[in-house]
């Protein structure tokens, strides 16, 4: 994809957890003791307000029959009870909740973001079974402040789920916006690997891709402001990056074990070839010398 100027929100990143609404989740109390009649819905089963789930028998002999409805609409999504299973007034024996709305809720740690985080700022929230889809919604309700024991701070998204595909307890993260939108050089946030303090992207350079250090700042709804390291049109890899770093990795190894040996490996038999003739000369010359004076004095004597 292409480094573009787009409009961006500062924002804070926290991560989240869809939650139901405490408000739209009935537990399916008796009230009673008695055992199980007959169970007249299933798991994962829609049902509307009024409907029968459950008939049950009290345990007090001449009592009638009861039958148990759902208290608001929405879906079934536990069921904790068997035919002929006896119960106590308190036993939680279904549980029905409306998911059409969720709330995300956010976790923060202990820091100066926290006191940007207010009710009623627009909110983003992505999760990993949707990589490309983001659900909008605002903060709704947050903590007044720090939980004792983890020092953390927590924020919750309303956020509209008409579709059902927000699902209790996916995780993700959650975008708090805390600013005004402003043209920045953006890029997706997959784009960008590496570890804090040493982050790069793989940029398009005709047939090759070059790895290059960047330097990021906000970030909102995926994207990421680029500060340093790419420029406008450039093509950034944002598929497929994860692996180019260690094909790249590879090849420079197989670079440097394909390199020639050093030249002092392939010139010493030369050098010590010459060497040797160097002394050799040196030696018959010396030899001579002496023969030559040696002669004359022996035919003398």
């Amino acid at each position: 994809m292409e480094a573009t100027i787009v409009e961006l929100q500062p924002s804070v990143q926290l991560v989240a957890q869809v939650e139901p609404l405490p408000e739209k989740v009935a537990q399916i109390t008796p009230r009673f003791d008695g055992t199980v009649g007959e169970i007249l819905v299933k798991l994962g089963e829609s049902v509307k307000a009024g409907q029968p789930l459950l008939r049950l028998t009290p345990r007090t002999i001449g009592n009638p029959e009861v039958i148990v409805k759902s208290p608001l609409t929405g879906a079934v999504t536990k069921v904790n009870v068997t035919l002929g299973q006896a119960f106590a007034p308190d036993t939680v024996l279904l549980i029905v909740g409306d998911y059409s709305t969720v709330l995300a809720r956010g976790i923060a740690y202990e820091g100066p973001e926290i006191l940007a985080l207010k009710i009623g700022d627009p909110a983003t929230l992505a999760v990993d079974v949707f990589p490309d889809h983001r659900f909008e919604g605002v903060i709704q309700r947050s903590d007044v402040g720090l939980e004792s024991d983890s020092k953390t701070f927590e924020v919750y998204a309303l956020i509209d789920n008409h579709e059902g595909k927000l699902r209790p307890n996916l995780l993700g993260q959650l975008s708090v916006a805390t600013g005004k939108a402003q043209p920045v050089l953006a890029v997706p946030e997959k784009a960008i690997l590496g570890d804090l303090g040493n982050l790069f992207a793989f940029v398009r350079e005709g047939n090759t891709f070059e790895k290059r250090p960047v330097r990021l700042g906000i970030r909102s709804g995926g994207q990421v402001e680029i500060l340093e390291g790419v420029f406008p049109s450039e093509q950034i890899v944002t598929r497929g990056n994860y692996q180019l770093q260690f094909a790249s990795g590879a090849a420079k190894q197989e670079e440097d074990t394909t390199k020639t040996p050093p030249a002092t490996d392939t010139t010493a038999h030369p050098r010590f070839f010459n060497q040797s003739l160097f002394i050799g000369a040196g030696a018959g010359a010396v030899i001579v010398l002496i023969l030559s004076l040696l002669l004359p004095r022996r035919k003398t004597a």
